[in-house]
């Protein structure tokens, strides 16, 4: 069966696409880890949320031209980059993701939202790989989180889930899952996949000897808001008309530069920063 883009509507999620750069594997996964030996050196912790805005090579990758077709394709013209998120595995960390939805943690007001989620490396099952189950975005939200208000627990640095699960709170979808198969989408380095906002997903351990590392970008349509955030948000302006709900998140001119930092640091405030936590999954 096919997984393209004109079939999105129906199962929830496109795979495999490919970046319209085409970006030696080698490079990809140098990129990360200079990345955060740099973000060490200046900043003093491993960056997860938002690289892009302090990257030029992860910026380009947000808006590489096959992503944001694929998005217009999908959410139509108008729109914002929400956020965006790395998601390291190292072999032997046992680290997971447990299978949710995306709203339910996002608060977002609309379903015009989706996830375009890049493989730095080769993603199998073996390795951990996203997984998704196909038309689950049209149940709507299944089951609410184990907290009241994800926004307000981000903020106050509460994790309910195990130290293994990258996600911060539980929304207990194993008995859907255990009704509704997911599939693996294995990737090579370069391609992505992108999934509606409603779709469940998850990932497994990393078994193989190899890390597994994705770069997730979260866009969203511009009459989207935040349902806590009422007097704003920030994000980056893509394309199509602007909302002034949103303050600009400001493209990085240079790598590291103090401008890009600080318009970093001032972004990890806004509700697409998850309460501004500081995740250290890589030891490198």
């Amino acid at each position: 069966m096919e997984y393209n883009l004109d079939k999105f509507d129906e199962n929830g999620f496109a795979y495999p696409l490919k970046l319209k750069n085409n970006i030696n594997s080698n490079d990809l996964i140098k990129e990360y880890y200079n990345f955060q030996k740099i973000c060490k050196k200046k900043l003093n912790y491993s960056v997860s949320l938002k690289p892009n805005l302090l990257s030029k090579f992860f910026d380009n990758l947000a808006f590489d031209e096959n992503i944001i077709s694929s998005v217009k394709q999908i959410i139509g013209e108008d729109i914002y980059i929400w956020s965006s998120a790395f998601f390291p595995k190292e072999p032997g960390e046992g680290k997971i993701v447990s299978f949710h939805q995306d709203n339910p943690y996002w608060q977002l007001t609309s379903n015009n939202v989706v996830s375009a989620w890049i493989a730095l490396t080769k993603s199998t099952e073996e390795s951990g790989a996203l997984s998704v189950v196909p038309k689950s975005h049209k149940n709507g939200i299944i089951k609410k989180l184990d907290v009241n208000n994800a926004r307000e627990s981000y903020l106050k640095g509460e994790k309910t889930t195990s130290d293994k699960d990258l996600l911060s709170y539980n929304q207990n979808l194993d008995k859907f899952i255990e009704q509704n198969p997911p599939k693996c989408l294995e990737l090579q380095p370069g391609e992505f996949s992108i999934h509606h906002v409603n779709t469940v997903h998850g990932s497994g351990v990393n078994n193989s000897n190899n890390p597994r590392i994705g770069f997730a970008i979260r866009y969203i349509s511009s009459d989207t808001k935040h349902l806590v955030e009422k007097k704003g948000d920030s994000a980056i302006h893509v394309c199509g008309k602007k909302n002034s709900y949103f303050s600009d998140e400001i493209r990085p001119g240079k790598s590291f530069s103090e401008e890009s930092i600080t318009n970093f640091e001032k972004a990890m405030k806004a509700a697409g920063a998850f309460g501004n936590k500081k995740y250290v999954f890589d030891k490198k």
